[in-house]
């Protein structure tokens, strides 16, 4: 795995000594972002283990960046719950090549999660960091993967599922915000070192990438790739959609093991507390360390124009109408 060699640039580590020593015992997820992602990593981290007491977690955590503050925060965490937490800081410069046109290096650092635990791990829940965990994961740790290198969700309806899949030629299409995934398998097929090629060679083409890793996955796991129930991977779009197109509506299972708050909308928005699929992930919110940090208002246009949008459901019109107003002269601003 010569590609990401030197992607760590180094590794802090939490709460080690909370970890049993029986590795069997030990159940690896792993997780990326910014360092300003950092905070949502937390809440869904903290999920985890308000719903899963009694299991040994061991969270690998892959970021560029960490404040003084943050990094207190990851150790009052692994403390409080007594769970071990692996911080890996990653040198972006490894990526460069893969970049697409937002610059964003951490869409890709999926890639080098199986190389990086290689001997530490056998097989790792990958998530991404806008999920919530409301049930028990004894399932997934104790999950027959069938002979396939992972395990994973069809994406939302069947068919944007089938158009997707035609997209990219697979004979299936799942959605990699969790990926359960056999490490020496993938490490086996070296992955890695081909999904980061065709991020390259799709870097290069100057074509888009519609999903970032997304349609590189699908494309290297065509066949290998075990579907679960939809509850480990349930999608929750809070997105609205402007006045003159039929909305669709917000679908959410209370029932469902792991919730993927796909789409622009996340649930640490201000403007989306009302809505009860949004109310679980505030309490694990208020659970963790990140507790103190303010809830984002809407800014920016396309920020104004959801907050507007939900307005409009809420039936509050007053601040319908404001929301709209400073839409408008943000979107005006904006294109000047």
């Amino acid at each position: 795995m010569q590609k990401f060699e030197h992607a760590v640039k180094k590794e802090t580590i939490f709460g080690e000594s909370y970890l049993p020593k029986n590795k069997q015992d030990i159940f690896h997820i792993a997780m990326s972002g910014t360092d300003n992602y950092l905070v949502h990593l937390g809440v869904t981290m903290t999920s985890m283990l308000m719903h899963n007491p009694g299991e040994k977690f061991h969270f690998h955590v892959f970021i560029n960046g960490i404040s003084d503050e943050d990094l207190g925060k990851m150790k009052m965490l692994s403390e409080e719950f007594q769970t071990c937490i692996s911080l890996y800081f990653v040198n972006d410069d490894v990526f460069r090549d893969m970049l697409h046109r937002d610059g964003i290096a951490a869409h890709f650092y999926r890639f080098m999660i199986p190389p990086v635990l290689a001997g530490k791990a056998e097989r790792v829940l990958c998530t991404d960091g806008d999920i919530l965990c409301q049930r028990p994961l004894r399932p997934l740790i104790t999950a027959d993967l069938s002979g396939n290198t992972a395990a994973a969700v069809r994406d939302t309806s069947k068919e944007y599922e089938e158009m997707r899949r035609k997209r990219v030629g697979t004979s299936l299409y799942f959605n990699a915000g969790v990926l359960l995934i056999d490490i020496q398998e993938w490490n086996r097929q070296e992955l890695s070192e081909k999904a980061a090629d065709m991020a390259e060679q799709r870097h290069r083409s100057g074509r888009p990438l519609a999903s970032h890793d997304q349609d590189i996955l699908n494309v290297l796991l065509d066949r290998q790739v075990k579907m679960m129930d939809p509850k480990y991977n349930d999608i929750c779009n809070l997105d609205r959609k402007t006045l003159w197109k039929k909305q669709f509506d917000l679908t959410y299972n209370p029932e469902a093991v792991l919730v993927h708050y796909a789409g622009i909308v996340k649930p640490w928005k201000s403007w989306v507390q009302y809505l009860d699929c949004v109310k679980p992930y505030r309490e694990a919110w208020l659970r963790s360390p990140w507790r103190d940090i303010p809830l984002q208002e809407p800014k920016g246009y396309k920020n104004l124009h959801q907050a507007a949008r939900h307005a409009r459901k809420k039936g509050d019109y007053p601040e319908m109408f404001s929301l709209y107003r400073q839409y408008f002269l943000a979107k005006l601003h904006h294109e000047r």
